[in-house]
């Protein structure tokens, strides 16, 4: 599945899509804080956060840049999605990656961490990424890929299948990855709601480089050192996530 026009370019090194992920984010926030918080908390002055949120004019280069890094740092994420999360004594992600706001803050701390990175492409590796996947897809103008548990009515898709034993089930569970190769040399951000199963992931990996398909770093909302380190990236790899 794919959207937009691909490019190999480092991430917003030329385009404005850091802008309107600004001005998306101040949005959300405003629906929190009136002009004067707004201000003081991103050192802007009220007469330019008012252009700014009524599409006057928008933040550009490295102003932009800038504004985004310091939304990023004042804007205590991890709490936030903590407090959406819970459910009694279990955890609903649905909750974070379905609410459209949450996307847009979360597509900010993703951009913050990954800008300046070459990524070609981004893959959601579950259902719950779709979302987020495909706002980041649409903000950097580049394609995106999905993997589902079952068969999708697409047409003219190119789709792989991987199989992995299950000791629970007389079948085998089976992975749809649907990958319309843009490039010869693709450079992919993988985004997930939670650090993949890793057999799953590492046997991803695996097809994906016989591909000529570089992973350039893996964004997991929930996820933790011990689970990322069984995972068959390479050190160059950037892993993030929000939640350990």
């Amino acid at each position: 599945m794919v959207t937009a026009r691909s490019t190999g370019r480092e991430l917003f090194q030329i385009n404005n899509g850091v802008s309107h992920i600004v001005v998306d984010l101040l949005k959300v926030l405003k629906d929190r804080y009136n002009y004067k918080k707004l201000s003081n908390l991103t050192g802007i002055p009220i007469s330019t956060l008012t252009r700014y949120l009524t599409g006057k004019t928008i933040p550009k280069g490295s102003k932009a840049r800038r504004l985004l890094k310091n939304l990023v740092l004042n804007l205590n994420l991890s709490s936030l999605i903590s407090q959406l999360i819970r459910d009694g004594d279990s955890i609903d992600l649905f909750k974070v990656m379905f609410n459209p706001n949450m996307i847009k803050i979360i597509g900010a701390h993703v951009i913050n961490e990954y800008v300046g990175m070459k990524i070609t492409s981004f893959m959601a590796l579950d259902l719950l990424s779709i979302p987020l996947t495909a706002y980041l897809s649409t903000v950097t103008s580049r394609h995106f890929y999905i993997v589902a548990r079952e068969p999708l009515p697409v047409d003219n898709q190119e789709l792989f299948t991987i199989f992995l034993n299950d000791s629970r089930s007389i079948w085998p569970t089976c992975y749809w990855v649907y990958f319309n190769q843009a490039r010869k040399k693709e450079s992919i951000l993988m985004v997930s709601a939670k650090t993949p199963e890793y057999e799953f992931f590492n046997k991803l990996i695996e097809v994906l480089e016989k591909k000529n398909v570089e992973i350039a770093g893996l964004f997991s909302l929930i996820g933790s050192e011990e689970e990322f380190s069984m995972l068959s990236l390479k050190p160059g790899c950037k892993r993030y996530c929000i939640l350990s």
